[in-house]
């Protein structure tokens, strides 16, 4: 298991028991300093005070954890207006909106899709891409995918 898996995983409890989803997980190098970027979201949305809240708890349990041996910036943010769409069930929270995908595999000889994200079920996602129209998607398939905001 890699750094972020176990970070998503030491997190589950708390995120469950406070109706939070953390819906992204970054554990990246920058300017050479270690970054941990924990995005979260809850049905009414995430404000600053619960970005201050959790950034609160998460540091508590990274610190009582071994799972990062160097120093670090912790930072809790929303996911914003073009979240990351990971989970199955965050796919299908947002059927009706309109997303983009990109996938490991060509289908139609096609790696990237843009559309109206029409369903999902059992391990397949359906979008209606400006390209080829309707196209099935397995899920183990997508490379990364994001809501699409038109503005």
């Amino acid at each position: 298991m890699n750094k972020v898996n176990d970070i998503e995983s030491l997190f589950s409890e708390v995120s469950i028991k406070n109706n939070i989803e953390i819906v992204d997980v970054e554990y990246i190098k920058e300017n050479g300093g270690w970054i941990l970027r924990i995005f979260i979201d809850k049905d009414s949305g995430v404000t600053m005070s619960d970005c201050e809240k959790f950034s609160y708890i998460f540091s508590e349990i990274l610190d009582k954890s071994n799972i990062l041996q160097d120093s670090y910036v912790l930072e809790v943010s929303s996911p914003g207006l073009n979240r990351v769409l990971k989970q199955e069930k965050s796919f299908k929270r947002f059927i009706g909106s309109k997303v983009r995908i990109q996938t490991h595999v060509s289908i139609n000889n096609q790696k990237n899709f843009l559309g109206q994200l029409l369903n999902f079920d059992n391990g397949t996602v359906s979008i209606n891409d400006v390209t080829n129209g309707v196209v099935n998607i397995n899920f183990s398939d997508v490379k990364k995918a994001n809501l699409e905001t038109e503005i």
